[in-house]
């Protein structure tokens, strides 16, 4: 597929990703004020108000709306979102609302109004109880109630399939937790290096051994969460994706806890000297010139000295030092 082509793909989904994030945080509050207010109340109102507004601007964009649950991952018109810590909880209301009543997507359709919202969203807030069968009768619900614009269809006969595991699904929380614990870690230090401003060394501390922990008790979940793709914190996922892969590695010849721990430090921290270089140059997204590239080459060498002259990285092994000063 050519450039051009793909273009009009590449710009639809740049724009879903706010979007996707805007619908899901806004559920998630209409979710919370329903169940503390009345629906004429006014903070119940202007949280329906603001939901709608977020959905009718991406069907008068799109022509449609869909949100759909697979697996753990929630889709936007075929759009996966990508989330960060602070979506981290909307994300998960959202998605255990759907998984309890079943319910695999629900369509907005170009005549939805602002009258459709609170009895879907009551339904969906509702604990299902003991049934054979919680998408029909989610089904026979919605049909009775007064919203006429908004569909439901069931999760994927894959999904039928699995049978629910309470020990994983506490497994994946876990991970998810960690995960993004570390990646807001990561994006808190090198700020601060940039900055100039000491580190929070013990909170470095519990997100690389939180990073080992589940590595060597729950492989499968962390690493699974690598999979997340959130281009506006490139930097921050990346660095906790080559830490997590680090300690796998290191996990499989033998290293002991203690020397996971190192080198996730050192893997977490491999592209700090990035934070000294001219970020136009670290975040072009074309070719970089000559002068720029003798520029990014230099990155390594700053990481080993960002590492000796950072406020507060006192304890810090040499070894993670060196990790920095030869990744490449």
């Amino acid at each position: 597929m050519t450039q051009s082509s793909n273009a009009p793909l590449i710009q639809s989904e740049t724009i879903l990703q706010p979007l996707g994030r805007a619908l899901v945080t806004a559920l998630y509050a209409t979710f919370q004020s329903l169940r503390l207010y009345p629906l004429e109340n006014t903070t119940v109102q202007n949280s329906i108000e603001e939901m709608h507004r977020i959905a009718r601007r991406i069907v008068d964009r799109e022509g449609a709306l869909e949100l759909k649950l697979v697996g753990d991952f929630l889709f936007l018109n075929d759009a996966r979102l990508r989330l960060d810590f602070s979506d981290y909880v909307a994300f998960s209301f959202v998605a255990a609302s759907l998984h309890r009543h079943d319910v695999g997507s629900f369509e907005v359709d170009t005549g939805i109004s602002k009258s459709d919202w609170a009895p879907f969203l009551s339904l969906l807030a509702q604990d299902p109880g003991v049934v054979e069968s919680p998408f029909q009768r989610f089904v026979e619900r919605l049909e009775a109630s007064n919203a006429r614009h908004i569909r439901i269809n069931p999760v994927q006969a894959a999904q039928d399939n699995d049978k629910p595991d309470p020990d994983n699904d506490q497994g994946k929380e876990s991970a998810k937790l960690a995960y993004f614990q570390s990646v807001n870690v990561a994006k808190d230090v090198l700020t601060d290096m940039r900055l100039g401003r000491a580190v929070n060394v013990r909170r470095v501390k519990r997100a690389v051994q939180a990073i080992v922990d589940q590595v060597l008790n729950n492989e499968t979940s962390i690493t699974g969460m690598t999979t997340l793709r959130d281009f506006d914190e490139y930097t921050f996922t990346h660095s906790v994706n080559v830490c997590i892969f680090s300690v796998v590695i290191g996990q499989k010849l033998g290293l002991s806890k203690i020397q996971l721990y190192e080198l996730g430090l050192g893997a977490l921290f491999h592209d700090i000297g990035k934070m000294r270089l001219n970020q136009s140059v670290v975040n072009k997204a074309g070719s970089l010139t000559d002068d720029e590239w003798n520029e990014m080459q230099q990155h390594p060498t700053e990481g080993l000295l960002s590492l000796f002259s950072m406020r507060g990285l006192a304890e810090l092994p040499y070894r993670a030092m060196l990790l920095a000063y030869e990744h490449h």
